[in-house]
């Protein structure tokens, strides 16, 4: 629940605050965690811990649960607002797991020759043309050819939508035979806006690019062919575009804003 508009759980007559405020109409990822083997209970901020407190040993057998409300005997006060993802789990997740959920939007290992969202939130793609499953770097991979990509029927990528909302991009790619201009990850919102987040040009060169009133972007090092490269893009407003290049940093664009389109995107 929030108390003063800052996160607030409470067990019996133990209690904890978070110190940050919320503000309306803005997603956030919130947990709450009671841990018995330390007898402590914390609050969580999107993924980053928010307030601790400690807590008496938990003696509840039974009773009745609510989402989106607080019940007792002589009212109901209800949330103004939405949920989403809500969940529950028998065990105290750690601060790597908590973050994971927050911040893990998708991720395809393609392993099984499945296009099942691996991560926390269900995001299953659907392939368009002869996408094929081979051997990859780890595991399974997805082989692209003429005409063939994974995209989705709907537009779930909320966050990418948003004006200087930090992400990160990260993949394993293996240009093969010969190279030839080529997109490996595009947004769209479905018509009139639309960006090549990750490109390989005709002669092999790798760009990542972004959209603040005109295309911006950095330039990466020629793809090898026949050989597996990993890929890290990341954006914030402070750093703006950093290309990594299997594991090091390869290019920096410095501080820039990102006009995002303002609605959940395709990719």
């Amino acid at each position: 629940m929030t108390r003063s508009n800052r996160l607030y759980s409470a067990i019996y007559s133990d209690s904890v605050q978070g110190g940050s405020t919320l503000t309306l109409n803005t997603w956030y990822h919130v947990a709450c965690v009671y841990d018995a083997s330390t007898q402590t209970q914390s609050v969580w901020l999107n993924g980053i811990v928010d307030g601790s407190s400690s807590a008496s040993a938990y003696q509840d057998t039974s009773g009745t649960t609510t989402i989106g409300a607080i019940y007792n005997s002589s009212s109901t006060v209800c949330l103004n607002g939405y949920i989403d993802q809500v969940r529950y789990e028998t065990v105290a997740k750690t601060a790597s797991e908590i973050l994971n959920d927050a911040t893990l939007y998708v991720y395809y290992s393609f392993d099984s020759s499945s296009l099942i969202d691996n991560g926390p939130n269900g995001i299953n793609g659907t392939s368009f043309g002869n996408v094929m499953f081979t051997a990859g770097r780890v595991n399974e991979a997805a082989q692209f050819s003429a005409g063939a990509y994974i995209s989705y029927t709907y537009t779930p990528f909320y966050f990418l939508g948003i004006p200087n909302h930090p992400f990160s991009i990260s993949l394993w790619a293996k240009p093969m035979g010969s190279y030839r201009a080529s997109t490996l990850v595009f947004v769209d919102k479905g018509a009139s806006w639309c960006i090549h987040f990750l490109v390989m040009t005709s002669t092999g060169i790798l760009s990542a690019n972004l959209w603040n009133g005109g295309s911006v972007g950095v330039n990466g090092p020629i793809l090898p062919l026949n050989s597996w490269t990993h890929i890290g893009y990341t954006y914030s407003t402070s750093n703006g575009i950093q290309l990594y290049i299997n594991g090091t940093i390869y290019a920096r664009s410095g501080s820039i804003t990102f006009s995002a389109s303002g609605v959940p995107m395709y990719m």
